[in-house]
């Protein structure tokens, strides 16, 4: 392999089970990572809740000013101040109140027109999330058990339906797939494509020598739009397979 000075995750379905936190062997690899090399998370979770799921397990060996969050989809970006000790917003791009109530009354539409229903029973706790930048629906609710979630839509038929009912706010809005259940909205034009190149702008780095890893790398899916900006990358099928990927990335520097 290569040697990159960069390499850019996915989250749920790459480092982790969806909505977990990372194992103890996998903080310890991504730990390694930053006293090699950047690393990066971009994915569809609030800045709070990447900071449980991978930054609180990185354990001491972590180098905090080589790692970066692009929270929301790349529609904001997280980087550590070495002289403050504090991760800051570097930048943020928030919905309107007005965008969010069109958001979540388009979603609420496309499931009255879908083919199929959604059991109250089955959804733990809220189905829609305002992450600030984005919009989150998760059929299932935020917090529902990952077993459960990937078995509701694993060829995203369902979800892919309910896209073709909000079709309409295309004109505005960027709709992609996250996660095992979920569909995540932010303003046209932010996604990870955007978010990549947003990174590369802000610092010193050149995309042709980042990776991105990435496990929804499939059109409608949101890793998608991250290979648009022409970084090398490698799909994976999941967490085991990321660790693989990150031992190759590390015996380069060997």
């Amino acid at each position: 392999m290569k040697k990159y000075n960069t390499i850019i995750f996915d989250l749920d379905g790459t480092l982790a089970v969806t909505k977990s936190p990372l194992t103890d062997e996998m903080g310890q690899l991504v730990a390694q990572l930053t006293q090699k090399i950047n690393v990066v998370i971009i994915t569809g979770g609030r800045f709070e809740q990447i900071k449980k799921q991978v930054i609180d397990r990185l354990g001491e060996n972590v180098v905090r000013s080589n790692f970066y969050v692009l929270p929301t989809t790349g529609s904001s970006m997280v980087a550590y101040d070495s002289k403050t000790k504090e991760w800051n917003y570097v930048y943020r791009h928030e919905l309107t109140n007005e965008q969010k109530e069109r958001i979540i009354n388009g979603i609420k539409q496309a499931l009255e027109q879908a083919s199929f229903s959604i059991n109250p029973d089955d959804v733990f706790e809220n189905q829609f999330e305002d992450r600030g930048s984005q919009i989150t629906f998760s059929a299932l609710g935020q917090y529902q058990k990952p077993e459960i979630k990937i078995v509701w839509d694993p060829e995203q038929k369902k979800r892919q339906e309910l896209l073709s009912y909000m079709n309409h706010l295309e004109d505005e809005f960027a709709l992609n797939l996250g996660g095992s259940t979920s569909i995540d909205v932010t303003l046209k034009g932010i996604d990870k494509e955007y978010g990549i190149n947003e990174f590369y702008k802000t610092t010193a780095l050149q995309i042709k020598d980042g990776l991105f890893v990435g496990d929804k790398i499939f059109p409608g899916g949101n890793d998608y739009p991250a290979i648009k900006t022409g970084i090398d990358y490698r799909e994976t099928s999941g967490p085991e397979e990321t660790m693989e990927i990150i031992h190759e990335v590390l015996q380069s520097y060997d």
